[in-house]
């Protein structure tokens, strides 16, 4: 297994990760794809590497340590990480009860950094490798009834810096991507509650138009690759100008 490179993804049934799986097979990666339950039936992953499924429920972050021991011995050291996993959600002030906030700091930042914590261990990670995270423009970007979702997102993206830090001595690179509409979210029932209460169109605000998964994907890859072994502790933004 080590004549190619290994990258974990985590993902959480999300189309933009199978975006990611497929951009990484084709550029002849060895993927483990950890989801919360079996792909549906429709996902098919085209390419020349391969792609292991593990399944277990990550957002019960008491599992992942103990489930990450249970992944083969073969797949270590990995030269990468990406979490595109989380949740979203919208609610007023008056319903963003610590119940609702601790749902999406969990999903959106406990479990992330836990998984890091687990992986990025000299064993089980290799020296130079990259850790990638999705995120959202929402992480600073005021909006309404994205009180939790914006604050877990921010949390995220704070958390990249301090394990960017802290990685260094390894070059092991962490970012993450600020991502605005991606088409392929869109059709979440959360996404499509936000439009509603929109009181504008909010898609409007992003001129260049819908991001296409494939092109979160092609950003993934770079930011796993060599190619960009000087980027870290940065949030990188593709959001089609929203955030101008």
């Amino acid at each position: 297994m080590q004549d190619r490179e290994c990258v974990i993804v985590i993902n959480d049934g999300n189309d933009t990760g199978f975006s990611i799986v497929n951009q990484l097979i084709n550029q002849n990666y060895h993927v483990v794809l950890i989801e919360r339950q079996l792909p549906k039936s429709d996902v098919a992953f085209n390419g020349i590497g391969t792609v292991e499924f593990f399944i277990f429920d990550f957002y019960n972050t008491e599992l992942i340590e103990p489930e990450i021991k249970k992944l083969p011995p073969e797949i270590f050291p990995v030269s990468g990480l990406v979490y595109a996993a989380g949740i979203g959600g919208v609610r007023p002030l008056s319903l963003t009860n610590t119940v609702f906030l601790h749902q999406m700091m969990n999903a959106n930042l406990y479990a992330f950094v836990e998984f890091a914590r687990c992986i990025c261990k000299k064993k089980r990670f290799k020296d130079g490798g990259s850790v990638v995270a999705l995120s959202s423009v929402s992480s600073t970007k005021g909006l309404k009834s994205k009180i939790a979702y914006s604050a877990s997102k921010a949390a995220l993206d704070a958390s990249i810096r301090g394990l960017a830090a802290e990685l260094a001595d390894r070059k092991i690179r962490v970012n993450s991507i600020q991502k605005g509409w991606v088409r392929a979210d869109m059709k979440h029932s959360f996404i499509q509650d936000n439009m509603a209460l929109s009181e504008a169109d909010d898609l409007a605000k992003q001129p260049l138009g819908v991001i296409e998964s494939e092109e979160l994907a092609h950003m993934v890859v770079y930011l796993l690759s060599p190619e960009s072994r000087s980027i870290t502790g940065t949030n990188l933004v593709l959001d089609g100008g929203y955030t101008l």
